[in-house]
């Protein structure tokens, strides 16, 4: 994540959401920022998650965690459990238990590549107390910078992707293989036999 802070603004302390030890995901990136005696605060965040390769089925949980994760981040800076709406490019946030109430912050998310991993970004701009945020602008004109394509997918995935998409085939290449070893097993099968003494 790249893009301007504010220049007045210094380094805050902000705790990381948690992260589920079942998908090795880890923290690449965490920078949180303050203005001076201000209450307002920006993060911009990257989660590694390691994956077989990536197929378009896979985006719609990605982004739907990416923006769980933006919102769990807002709520380590406003002290509340949000709600995050989105409106054009940007997420609006408000606190979950006051959903017509003011919006305490703005965050943009981000999906990006490398040959192993899918990143989740996000940069939120957030305060419990302030009406008119300053990093507001900075998270608008956030970007993501370095990602690769989306790597294949591998043998496995691509397998299961293809017969996902194709239940029929699959059914009846299925059947047809029951069928075949039914006769081999049939064909193989030991048949009784009289012997002469």
């Amino acid at each position: 994540m790249s893009g301007a802070w504010p220049a007045d603004w210094t380094s805050a302390e902000v705790a990381r959401p948690p992260l589920t030890s079942a998908t090795d995901a880890r923290i690449t990136q965490w920078e949180a920022r303050s203005p001076t005696g201000g209450a307002t605060t920006e993060v911009r965040a990257c989660v590694a998650t390691p994956i077989p390769g990536w197929v378009e089925d896979m985006r719609p949980a990605i982004e739907a965690r990416t923006v769980a994760f933006a919102g769990a981040t807002a709520e380590r800076v406003v002290g509340a459990q949000m709600d995050a709406r989105e409106e054009k490019d940007v997420f609006l946030l408000r606190r979950a238990s006051d959903l017509g109430g003011p919006v305490v912050g703005t965050a943009r998310t981000f999906l990006g590549f490398d040959e192993g991993h899918v990143f989740t970004c996000v940069a939120v701009c957030a305060s419990p107390a302030e009406a008119t945020r300053a990093c507001d602008a900075t998270v608008a004109a956030a970007r993501l910078e370095g990602s690769s394509p989306p790597p294949a997918p591998g043998i496995g995935l691509g397998a299961i992707t293809w017969a996902v998409h194709h239940p029929r085939s699959v059914a009846a290449a299925a059947a047809g293989f029951i069928v075949l070893m039914a006769i081999l097993a049939l064909w193989r099968r030991r048949r009784p036999r009289l012997r002469a003494r």
